[in-house]
């Protein structure tokens, strides 16, 4: 009987213990809820009040909704203007004039908000998810030579090979059945990447079939970020997911070899290749190993995970963007028919090759249709923040709230050590500065207005800006204006699209990357 008394008391005693816990938990958000909303630095920002006070819409928008959140804070700017508070911490801007001053360069210092960069997942030391300025600058300056556009040039031949032999395997490939271009080019942008930074092709073009890819895995592993930002332990996960699913999928085998086992590999050969001296700096890893960074920089740990974000980062932007603009060629056979002209023209009557990538560069409406593939395929589709590290930011604009006429001034403070982001999707739908937004229009980059021409290219934001833009910006148009001009001239002659609209490549939501409607099959073709 004094056993059950015991028993009754412990179990009373720990009700009472969690109860006080909840209570203190339940009193701690409230608190904090309330100074969100009515003393924080941001206070004075507009926007929702509950996204003022918790992070409870961006979760539901972002994870129990599926990247939706990027659609909701649009939505924000229509009521609240071209500044918005969309979290505690953290504010969303939707005028383009005020690009230079959130993604500065030079001196001005720009952190990235940890809150986003958990969305990494376990790729937590490489260079694009470093939070702190200096940091960063020291882990970029170790790789810009690599990704310069004369080190890029270097490799054309290389891009060039690739991009012939993926157009020979569509061809034969595409007869037989209708498959996914995006996977096509795929193959193509990974073959490249892979080759240049680990020293390796993986060799995915000449595989006799599409499977496996790594745009399932990678995509997988996507669909996981904004889970991460909330709950960071998940990131643990990852890697055991993929080692159980391993044995019941290709992709994810794949994916495994590629984060667990080849880049660790790879990473040891580049260090082994250095101890020997058989790698004084030619091969990316050599050259980060032979580099003035610290020791701590040059860990099997650290790059590894730089290895696989450059390895990640290089695949799809490139091959979606060339995605979109199949689709819109394809959907406008004037387009197509201008750009063949245009491409056709410029081959060499001897040689009867296409000329290189610099005076492919100066076609003028090839270059049109690459920059609004581009525009269209957003490149990142969140939201990119940065918080100034050594300044306040101060936004002056206009603007005329919904259902009004005129026009009001308005000013912002920004306070430093405060997120305030863009999103391409915002950013490339101003009508003021891209009329007609949503149709692909390449006659809109060649104007002969350069202040108007000046003005486009500053509100694209497909490789964001300032001094974090995206590193391999040049190997990018490379690889699109080589392998593009190629499906112009030996491709697309012989293809067309199989059950495929435009809902397979307009944005619907968003996970990093833009994401069609969950139902698409995808951008698909057949050679006839």
């Amino acid at each position: 009987m004094h056993g059950h008394n015991v028993l009754a008391e412990l179990l009373y005693t720990s009700a009472r213990c969690i109860l006080v816990l909840a209570s203190i938990w339940i009193v701690f958000h409230l608190a904090s809820a309330f100074y969100n909303v009515f003393f924080h630095p941001l206070r004075h920002i507009p926007g929702p009040k509950l996204a003022a006070a918790t992070y409870i819409p961006e979760f539901y928008w972002d994870v129990l909704r599926g990247g939706m959140y990027q659609k909701r804070i649009l939505l924000m700017h229509e009521k609240y203007g071209p500044i918005v508070r969309i979290s505690p911490n953290e504010v969303h801007c939707n005028d383009w004039r005020f690009i230079d001053e959130i993604y500065a360069s030079g001196s001005r210092k720009r952190d990235k908000p940890l809150h986003q960069v958990r969305g990494s997942g376990g790729i937590v030391h490489a260079t694009f998810s470093t939070t702190g300025h200096d940091l960063h600058r020291m882990r970029r300056n170790a790789l810009n030579k690599f990704f310069s556009r004369a080190q890029v040039a270097r490799l054309e031949p290389t891009v060039r090979d690739y991009a012939e032999r993926i157009c020979d395997k569509i061809l034969i490939l595409g007869k037989s059945a209708s498959f996914d271009v995006t996977t096509a080019y795929s193959h193509f942008t990974t073959d490249v990447i892979s080759g240049y930074c680990l020293g390796d092709s993986l060799g995915l073009i000449e595989q006799k079939g599409w499977e496996p890819n790594f745009r399932e895995p990678l995509y997988a592993q996507l669909k996981l970020m904004y889970w991460l930002r909330f709950v960071p332990f998940f990131k643990h996960l990852s890697v055991a997911a993929a080692m159980i699913t391993r044995r019941f999928s290709k992709d994810m085998d794949t994916l495994f070899n590629a984060l667990v086992g080849d880049m660790p590999r790879y990473v040891r050969r580049a260090q082994d290749n250095v101890i020997k001296g058989l790698d004084d700096g030619s091969s990316v890893f050599g050259a980060l190993l032979t580099s003035d960074l610290p020791p701590s920089e040059k860990s099997l740990e650290r790059l590894t995970d730089e290895g696989f974000s450059l390895f990640a980062a290089g695949t799809e932007t490139v091959s979606w963007a060339l995605s979109v603009i199949t689709y819109h060629l394809f959907a406008n056979r004037e387009l197509l028919e201008k750009v063949t002209t245009e491409v056709t023209q410029a081959i060499d009557a001897k040689s009867g090759q296409l000329p290189s990538w610099h005076t492919l560069e100066r076609l003028p409406y090839l270059g049109g249709v690459i920059y609004e593939g581009l525009r269209l395929s957003y490149g990142v589709a969140s939201r990119s923040s940065r918080i100034p590290v050594g300044e306040d930011l101060v936004y002056r604009g206009e603007w005329a709230p919904k259902g009004s006429n005129t026009m009001r001034e308005i000013q912002y403070v920004i306070p430093r050590g405060y997120a305030i982001g863009m999103s391409p999707l915002g950013i490339h739908h101003d009508e003021t500065v891209f009329p007609n937004s949503h149709s692909f229009v390449p006659e809109r980059w060649i104007d002969d207005n350069n202040q108007h021409r000046k003005e486009l290219d500053r509100a694209l934001l497909s490789f964001s800006k300032g001094s974090r833009s995206c590193l391999g910006i040049n190997l990018a148009y490379c690889e699109l204006y080589v392998l593009l001009s190629l499906l112009i001239v030996r491709v697309f002659p012989h293809m067309k699209l199989h059950e495929t609209t435009e809902s397979d490549v307009a944005h619907d939501h968003d996970f990093f990357n833009p994401f069609p409607v969950s139902s698409s099959k995808g951008v698909r073709a057949i050679i006839v």
